[in-house]
């Protein structure tokens, strides 16, 4: 229930439009709050309240930078990267968050470096990453239709299982405590949940 909890902030703090152009700017650069209100047309008081709910939710960060005349000033920066996904269908509303982590040394990773250390000619070395680039895209489309396909699959078991669950309940409620404390190992986390709640 914890990380629902997180979810549901998350999804609070990027409602936010002023917030979400923060960090579209800190995209392409650092910034001072003085920049990001000039640029937002925001006033700065109002900016330090947004930053200060980003960094406090681990999406940004400031760091200080010592300036020979004058008093040190805070940049901010983004300090995370995540992808975050929305599912809705009939069957469910839910999130999910992914982090990029360190890529491991799959053959992909090991041409991309290959790739990236040529020494040949710039134009070829652009031709290469790019016809690379191209093929690796088309290798993620691929991945997520997968995904979305399966989703779908999973998402209607899923309810299918908690629906059945539910009217055995219903109609016996010992049958239904034998089974959720035989099953509850291998029920879905989010099945479990509702049905703790039920």
């Amino acid at each position: 229930m914890e990380s629902n909890k997180n979810m549901g902030r998350l999804l609070d703090i990027l409602g936010n439009e002023t917030r979400r152009r923060i960090l579209i700017l800190l995209t392409k650069r650092p910034y001072f709050v003085s920049e990001l209100s000039q640029e937002l047309g925001v006033g700065q008081k109002a900016v330090l309240e947004h930053l200060r709910i980003l960094e406090s939710a681990g999406l940004i960060e400031g760091r200080t930078e010592r300036i020979p005349r004058g008093r040190p000033r805070k940049y901010y920066t983004i300090k995370r990267g995540f992808r975050l996904e929305v599912m809705l269908t009939p069957y469910i509303f839910g999130t999910e968050m992914y982090e990029p982590k360190r890529p491991r040394s799959t053959e992909e990773y090991l041409q991309a470096r290959e790739l990236i250390k040529s020494t040949g000619p710039v134009e070829e070395k652009m031709r290469d990453l790019l016809e690379f680039l191209s093929e690796v895209q088309a290798r993620i489309d691929e991945l997520m239709r997968t995904r979305q396909e399966l989703e779908e699959v999973r998402l209607l078991t899923e309810t299918y299982i908690e629906n059945l669950m539910r009217r055995i309940a219903g109609e016996n409620e010992p049958e239904f405590e034998r089974l959720l404390r035989e099953f509850a190992p291998l029920l879905p986390k989010r099945v479990l949940n509702d049905l703790d709640d039920f």
